[in-house]
C-alpha cells in the first residue's frame, strides 16, 4: 500500500477553504470509529453534526482503502449482532421450553 493513502487528504469545507482531518479524527477512522471522529470534528472544527459528517464523509470518499475498512467492521459488528440475537432467542425459548 503506497503511503500516500496513509496521510491525511485535504478536505473542502463550506466556506471552499481546504483543510485536513484533526489527526485524531483519523485516528479514529482508522479503528473504525467513524461516530467518534464526527464527534472529533464537530469539537475542533465547531461545526453542526450535519457539516462534520459532511467532511468525514468527503474524507473518505478520498480514502477507499480506509472506507473498505470500515465497511467490513460495520458488517463484522452487524453479523456479531445477529448471532447473539439468535443465540438469546433460540436460549429463551429452549429456556422457556424447560420451565412449563
Amino acid at each position: 500500500m503506497p503511503i500516500t493513502v496513509l496521510e491525511p487528504t485535504a478536505v473542502t469545507n463550506r466556506s471552499g477553504a481546504s483543510e485536513a482531518l484533526p489527526s485524531a479524527a483519523v485516528s479514529a477512522l482508522w479503528h473504525g470509529q467513524m461516530i467518534e471522529a464526527i464527534k472529533v470534528v464537530r469539537l475542533e472544527r465547531h461545526l453542526d453534526l450535519k457539516g462534520a459528517k459532511d467532511q468525514v464523509d468527503a474524507y473518505l470518499r478520498r480514502q477507499p482503502v480506509l472506507k473498505k475498512k470500515i465497511e467490513q467492521r460495520q458488517t463484522d459488528t452487524r453479523d456479531g449482532l445477529l448471532r447473539w440475537a439468535a443465540f438469546l432467542l433460540i436460549g429463551g425459548a429452549g429456556l422457556a421450553y424447560f420451565l412449563q
